[in-house]
Formats: C-alpha cells, sequence, structure tokens
C-alpha cells in the first residue's frame, strides 16, 4: 500500500549577498534554524518526520554537500532520517 506524503511546514532563510552580512554564518546552522522552525509551526515531534529534503543553490564548503544530513542532526532529528539535499 502506497503511503501518503505530507508537508506539514515549509520555512526559508533569508538571502544573502556575496560577503554580506550572512557570511560568517554556516549554511548547517542556516539549515538547523528552519527545521527547527518547522517542526515548530507543524507542532511535530523530531521522531515523527520521514524525510528532510533542503535545497543549496551554491555550496560554499566541502561540509555544504551533506547540508540537509548535517542540519537535520543539528535540530534533534534522529540519525536514522533520510536526508537530501538538492
Amino acid at each position: 500500500m502506497p503511503r501518503e506524503v505530507v508537508f506539514l511546514s515549509g520555512v526559508r532563510t533569508a538571502i544573502g549577498t556575496f560577503g554580506g552580512s550572512l557570511k560568517d554564518t554556516a549554511p548547517t546552522a542556516m539549515g538547523a534554524a528552519v527545521i527547527t522552525e518547522a517542526l515548530n509551526r507543524a507542532e511535530t515531534a523530531p521522531e515523527e518526520v520521514g524525510h528532510v529534503v533542503l535545497g543549496n543553490v551554491i555550496h560554499t564548503e566541502p561540509r555544504d554537500m551533506y547540508l540537509s544530513r548535517v542540519a537535520m542532526i543539528d535540530a534533534g532529528l534522529p540519525v536514522e532520517t533520510p536526508a537530501l539535499t538538492c
């Protein structure tokens, strides 16, 4: 039986310019903040999330390749939760 896909909440970060006010903020920190806020808005426990998908336009350091994985762990989701960075 197919499982139903449900989007409970969507959150985005600010848009910055190269070398601007966000230059010292790690993408993983912004991703963790977004995930935490999405869970708060949806009143959902981290254990209830089935999959995490985050988008990132430009990877600025090698760690960013795993942005969704690092951000979701930093946001308190279980390490068993699948994550994809687009």
